[in-house]
Formats: structure tokens, C-alpha cells, sequence
């Protein structure tokens, strides 16, 4: 019975990996991908699958936040409890993400990629707007990229500096 169960997951698995596959295959892909899966109309359901095929098992996801008393502070989470904390939220809000600009930095397995966004979305029939930069940390282990953290500061009272507004 193990050996039978063992199976079936291993053919889940590689089937979730096949349909994921252009997804993973360069450092575009990957970044495309993540931007993606996150946005959407609000009648469009994520592809949560997809998202958690992007990352390692160890990745990291970090905000800065506001704190009332501490003022800006860093928030930790894994990839998983972001699809828990914000999965039906991006839905309902119609949350959708774009990619403005991306300077992108490589030395062997690792890649940086520093990424500009937009964010759209609808907050109680209100049009809101968001800007702010990804910091996506990549790991190739020369079959496929991987997203190892995602740290992003979305404070959009600040103002872009020209080099991270692309063209």
C-alpha cells in the first residue's frame, strides 16, 4: 500500500512539475510567473499550484511594514502562509500586479533581480493604486530556477528613484 501511495505522488508531483515547467526555465519566465499568479480580476481564481512550484521548500517572503509603536519593520513569512494571509484577499480586491522595470544580477546559481511594480486593485468599490520594488532572490541548480526570497517594500508615499522607473 505505501509503495502504491508513493506512486500516485510521485505522478501528482511530475505532472504539477510538467505543467509548471516554462515557468521555471530562466530568470524571465520565473519573475513573469510570480506577477502572474498573483494578479487578477476578481472573478479569477489564483493558481495557487503554480505559485508554490516557484519556490524552494525554504523560501522566504519579507514586507516592510508600518508598525504603530516601532515604526518600519520587517514581516516573515513562508510562501504558504502568504497564500494563506493574502489568497482570498488578492481574489476579492481584483489585486492586479505589473512589472514596470528590472535590473537583474547574476554570479553562478544566484540571481538578483531588483523589480519594479505597479499594483491595481479595488478596495469597497474605491480604485486604489500601489507602487514599490521586489527584491527576488533566484537559485538555478541548472535544471530550473527557483525563488529562494521575495522582500518587497510597497510604500508608495515614497517617490522612485529614475534608475528603477525603466523606460
Amino acid at each position: 500500500m505505501k509503495k502504491i501511495f508513493i506512486a500516485i505522488a510521485c505522478l501528482f508531483s511530475s505532472v504539477a512539475y510538467s505543467q509548471y515547467q516554462q515557468d521555471v526555465i530562466s530568470e524571465d519566465a520565473i519573475i513573469k510567473a510570480l506577477y502572474d499568479v498573483i494578479s487578477g480580476p476578481s472573478t479569477q481564481n489564483r493558481d495557487w499550484d503554480r505559485f508554490r512550484n516557484l519556490f524552494t521548500k525554504e523560501a522566504r517572503m519579507m514586507t516592510v511594514a508600518l508598525h504603530k509603536d516601532s515604526g518600519k519593520v520587517i514581516r516573515t513569512i513562508t510562501p504558504e502562509q502568504y497564500i494563506e494571509r493574502n489568497g482570498k484577499r488578492l481574489q476579492e480586491i481584483g489585486f492586479v500586479e505589473a512589472e514596470l522595470n528590472r535590473i537583474t544580477e547574476s554570479y553562478g546559481a544566484v540571481t538578483h533581480a531588483f523589480s519594479t511594480y505597479k499594483s491595481d486593485y479595488t478596495v469597497n468599490g474605491n480604485p486604489m493604486k500601489a507602487q514599490g520594488i521586489n527584491s527576488i532572490q533566484l537559485f538555478n541548480d541548472g535544471k530550473r530556477y527557483y525563488i529562494v526570497s521575495v522582500y518587497w517594500d510597497g510604500d508608495s508615499k515614497l517617490i522612485m528613484p529614475k534608475k528603477y522607473q525603466g523606460q
